[in-house]
């Protein structure tokens, strides 16, 4: 049965609790007959969970899910993202380093490699659910410092076993349960899922995570909804046809923390126009021209602006 959290409302260090083995073996063993295909467990350095910790003002670490091949699902990956403490639609937001992240083994992949095994989760998905919404796809899971830490303290093994869980009631594929290799039964679980759901943690900003939904909005007011809706269908267009949909995943990553760069500067509002007057306008006149291409290879100059100019921390 389903566990609920005792707090709803909660500073994003917090995120996590000690589950039961029943509750366990409830999570694992309805994940494997959803699921026959997939990987049922990945094994996580020690190592890696402390570094990706010991940042400065790290709430809690994304376990982003990742494949190393879209085509092979033997080849299950994680890779692990700090987050600060500015929550955004249920999450904290992600801290990006220019170097790149640690994966579960605790080898370090650039950043472009980084939206390529994500991405590639994403496609290995699709097949196993494809009336799936591509937003609705869960990327992975959040799991606050607090218990980490303590979860750390608890065990001296080197390896933790993150396995795979399935949560029926409402068909969350991929929850986070860490055991310590050793075979101690210690069970840490209750985690927020990517992308996140109502409740907690507590929300710091009410704003949109999308970043073009909130400039635009910002630029046309009323008259937003229907541009929205030219460059959402693009979005898909990028996804599913002859484009990369790995631009699009990285937009998804990195578009609450670039808000939130934007947010610290001060002069946010001359950004936005700047942004939508070079970027948004111009694709949305491109793609109003049929001409997809330029459309494209002006979103991806945006997310390198954008990524090099307010994000790499």
């Amino acid at each position: 049965m389903k566990q609920e959290m005792l707090i709803t409302q909660i500073s994003p260090d917090q995120v996590g609790e000690f589950i039961s083995e029943s509750f366990y073996q409830e999570l694992t063993e309805n994940f494997q007959q959803k699921f026959p295909t997939e990987v049922k467990s990945v094994m996580l350095s020690r190592a890696a969970v402390e570094t990706a910790l010991s940042g400065e003002n790290v709430s809690g670490i994304k376990f982003m899910n990742g494949l190393e091949d879209a085509n092979d699902p033997s080849s299950r990956m994680l890779v692990l993202i700090p987050c600060n403490y500015t929550v955004t639609a249920s999450l904290p937001n992600s801290i990006i380093k220019q170097h790149g992240f640690m994966t579960n083994t605790g080898q370090i992949i650039s950043l472009e490699r980084t939206w390529q095994v994500l991405f590639n989760h994403v496609l290995n998905f699709k097949k196993l659910d494809p009336a799936m919404s591509y937003t609705q796809i869960n990327r992975g899971a959040f799991m606050g410092r607090i218990l980490l830490t303590e979860f750390l303290a608890a065990t001296t093994c080197d390896s933790i076993i993150y396995h795979f869980g399935y949560l029926v009631e409402e068909n969350l594929p991929y929850k986070l349960i860490i055991q310590p290799a050793d075979g101690i039964k210690m069970f840490g679980e209750m985690s927020v899922p990517c992308p996140g759901g109502a409740g907690c943690p507590a929300v710091t900003t009410s704003n949109d995570p999308c970043a073009l939904t909130q400039i635009t909005t910002t630029m046309l007011g009323n008259e937003a909804e229907s541009r929205l809706n030219l460059l959402r269908t693009f979005r898909d267009k990028i996804v599913t046809d002859k484009f990369s949909g790995v631009e699009v995943e990285k937009y998804y990553t990195i578009s609450a923390s670039l808000l939130e760069a934007i947010d610290k500067t001060q002069n946010k509002e001359a950004i936005f126009k700047g942004l939508y007057d070079k970027y948004i306008a111009s694709s949305l006149n491109a793609i109003s021209q049929n001409d997809e291409e330029t459309a494209f290879v002006l979103f991806q100059e945006a997310m390198q602006h954008l990524t090099e100019t307010y994000l790499y921390q």
